[in-house]
């Protein structure tokens, strides 16, 4: 069997980061770090390869989305999965965090069977390509006899 991947949590609140970190260990994964905002989560992953980001959504400077997509952006990270997290999410929320890249969402407080399913999807998971740019092209641009040139 092979080793657990290393784990990095991203919460502005310390005693979340030490209860995350705590779970985690519990669920068999022993190597976790734990940073208290985007920047420096950044700075560490750049530093050294993990297998698993869990971030908080609402931090300061750096909020989580906008964390996820440094994260997508960067060739030299944008395969790691990222799990996101929150007492509550709004649609929106959920759509921009889809949008950028998230491959889980939980709620805060930790349900621990949730987790660990979340996990087993997430850690499982194919690893992402970088998409070319689509380019914009309309069904609605050819001539339509009735209707005129769109």
């Amino acid at each position: 069997m092979s080793e657990p991947p290393p784990i990095i949590i991203v919460d502005d609140q310390v005693k979340l980061v030490r209860l995350v970190t705590e779970l985690m260990n519990r669920l068999g994964f022993p190597d976790v770090v734990g940073v208290t905002d985007g920047p420096q989560a950044l700075e560490t992953m750049r530093e050294r390869r993990f297998g698993l980001v869990i971030s908080d959504l609402d931090m300061e400077p750096m909020d989580g989305i906008q964390l996820l997509r440094e994260i997508r952006a960067d060739d030299g990270l944008m395969n790691t999965p990222f799990i996101l997290t929150e007492t509550s999410f709004s649609f929106e929320d959920i759509n921009m965090a889809h949008l950028a890249g998230a491959d889980a969402f939980i709620l805060k407080p930790f349900d621990l069977a949730l987790l660990k399913t979340k996990l087993k999807q997430v850690l499982n998971g194919r690893p992402r390509k970088r998409e070319m740019p689509v380019t914009p092209v309309s069904s609605l641009s050819v001539d339509f006899p009735m209707l005129g040139k769109f």
